[in-house]
């Protein structure tokens, strides 16, 4: 099926809004996208040019921000 809409796919799904993601600049210049909660910021995604960001076990997907 293909949805042809100028609306935000999360609305027309009825699925939660992306809109919770807090954004974490790092020192080296990486940007670190997650979401907040008690534990910290769980790492959703990295923001960086430089490819031995994506290999730093510190910024491991599923992990909290130390």
């Amino acid at each position: 099926m293909i949805l042809h809409t100028i609306i935000d796919p999360m609305d027309v799904m009825n699925s939660p809004s992306a809109n919770n993601f807090c954004y974490k600049k790092c020192v080296n210049g990486a940007i670190i996208e997650g979401t907040q909660d008690m534990n910290g910021i769980k790492i959703n995604r990295i923001i960086s040019t430089n490819p031995s960001d994506y290999l730093n076990k510190d910024y491991t997907l599923g992990n909290y921000l130390k």
